[in-house]
């Protein structure tokens, strides 16, 4: 039992914590006091609170006194409560996702805004044997309206120099990307190599714009006339915004009369649940309208109404948690009735885009080309803390037929290479082109010997760089989260 004391402690944080809204840092002291806390201290101290309440896995999580935050103190606030959070990830092996950011950056993964060169990149090689030793950093993707979108950097260019200096496949240029990329700099000057061979040198910053979820969108004629094919690439479930795009594109697809359609979620970490809701009843065949789409599932004390902390949070007094009033439906939009859909997978496929791909498998055929996805069926929804929110898991979510566990991925109907190198649309990229020429001539087959040739060794080089574009990917948000919670 715990002692008296540390039962008062622990009221009293109760008590004075109900005070950590957003932008509010001042806790409700109470007299006399019970102990002198520093606002890093209740910082700590709510990390944990509140993940003993909400953390999907909560059980594992001990007691204050045994697990004790304050003594993961870091240098700053968010360092102390990102070492929290760490400790108790550390608790459960299948999490590799809880996170602690700034309210500011929280808010952006809601609305797409952005404060960064507004593009992204991934190692590939130019060699078609080995040894690959033409290793380079090829932008993976642009927002439009950033700065480097509006310098004209477009997917395949390859990063040659930042600043002067030559970036390769190694740790020390790994750590120029980093620093560039997600440090305090805020301009750099970068080269590019084009896939024409030509050098553009272009000077970017860091500046604040709306990201478009809709990164291409195109439809596609099959020769003998009888397929005509949506594409469209779409990079992250932002809020609103992204449901505005996605009724652009599906209204452009619906007067195009597309009776096939290729969704690319190749980097698509996740995002809103909401927005996952419209894409699904976008996607979906009439017949699913009114049935069941998926249930979010949370802990048993969570269900059971015990959650006195998340309470006192605003929006939070009267939400149910229990299982009944945590369904989600199919309300068909639009009039598209396709009985498959396609999707360009690969590891960065996360969260919000495997609840996709599960929430369609009931209804409809679905076939995935590239690579096997992140594996994530569990989210959280964010919780404010003086000027920080923390996400520690708390739900997962299971489809219509209880589909829920897929911690390993879902592994793809035709493994192929992000043929990061070719521009979106391009038909000879490897994963588009399995899958048009599937819809055109019911097979994955083989395109040409030398197309079958370079994706086979796309693939091992994908393996073989995957450590060190992993430690610059891993620093983007990976997860899924109801905007209403």
């Amino acid at each position: 039992m715990k002692k008296i004391a540390a039962l008062a402690f622990v009221c009293f944080l109760l008590f004075s914590l109900n005070a950590c809204k957003k932008k509010d840092s001042t806790p409700v002291t109470p007299t006399p006091p019970v102990t002198t806390a520093t606002e890093e201290d209740l910082l700590a101290d709510s990390v944990y609170l509140y993940s003993k309440e909400v953390y999907l896995w909560h059980s594992v999580l001990p007691a204050y006194e045994q697990f004790n935050p304050r003594q993961y103190e870091g240098d700053d606030e968010l360092t102390s409560a990102e070492n929290v959070m760490n400790a108790i990830r550390a608790k459960e092996p299948l999490d590799r996702y809880s996170f602690v950011t700034t309210t500011e950056e929280s808010d952006g993964l809601q609305t797409g805004d952005n404060r960064d060169y507004g593009f992204f990149i991934k190692a590939a090689a130019l060699d078609r044997a080995l040894p690959y030793d033409s290793v380079y950093w090829f932008v993976s993707y642009v927002y439009t309206n950033s700065s480097a979108g509006i310098a004209g950097v477009q997917r395949g260019w390859y990063i040659n120099k930042i600043n002067g200096t030559t970036i390769g496949y190694d740790d020390p240029s790994v750590d120029i990307l980093n620093d560039v990329f997600f440090g305090s700099s805020t301009s750099a000057t970068f080269g590019f190599i084009r896939p024409d061979g030509g050098a553009v040198t272009v000077d970017l910053s860091k500046t604040e714009f709306i990201a478009n979820s809709v990164l291409y969108d195109t439809v596609y004629h099959s020769t003998d006339g009888t397929k005509k094919i949506g594409y469209f690439v779409f990079n992250q479930f932002f809020g609103e915004p992204s449901r505005a795009e996605l009724a652009n594109v599906f209204a452009y697809f619906q007067q195009k009369g597309i009776n096939e359609l290729i969704v690319d979620l190749r980097y698509n970490r996740g995002g809103s649940t909401e927005t996952q809701d419209t894409l699904a009843n976008l996607i979906a065949p009439l017949a699913a309208n009114n049935q069941t789409m998926y249930q979010y599932l949370f802990n048993d004390s969570l269900q059971a109404g015990k959650f006195p902390l998340l309470k006192r949070k605003p929006g939070f007094g009267n939400v149910s948690f229990a299982p009944q009033n945590n369904m989600v439906k199919y309300e068909k939009a639009g009039n598209l009735d396709l009985n498959r859909v396609f999707f360009i997978v690969t590891g960065s496929t996360a969260s919000a885009s495997e609840l996709l791909i599960n929430n369609l498998r009931p209804y409809m055929d679905v076939k995935l080309v590239g690579d096997t996805t992140y594996g994530k069926p569990v989210g959280f929804f964010p919780i404010t803390i003086f000027d920080y929110a923390i996400y520690p898991i708390s739900f997962k979510t299971a489809n219509s037929v209880g589909s829920a566990d897929y911690y390993s991925g879902f592994a793809p109907d035709k493994l192929t290479a992000d043929g990061v190198n070719r521009n979106w649309g391009d038909i000879q990229e490897p994963s588009l082109a399995a899958a048009l020429n599937y819809i055109t001539t019911g097979t994955y087959g083989r395109m040409t010997s030398n197309a079958d040739e370079q994706n086979r060794q796309l693939l091992m080089q994908q393996k073989q760089f995957a450590p060190l574009s992993n430690k610059l990917s891993e620093r983007k948000f990976t997860g899924m989260f109801p905007e209403d919670k």
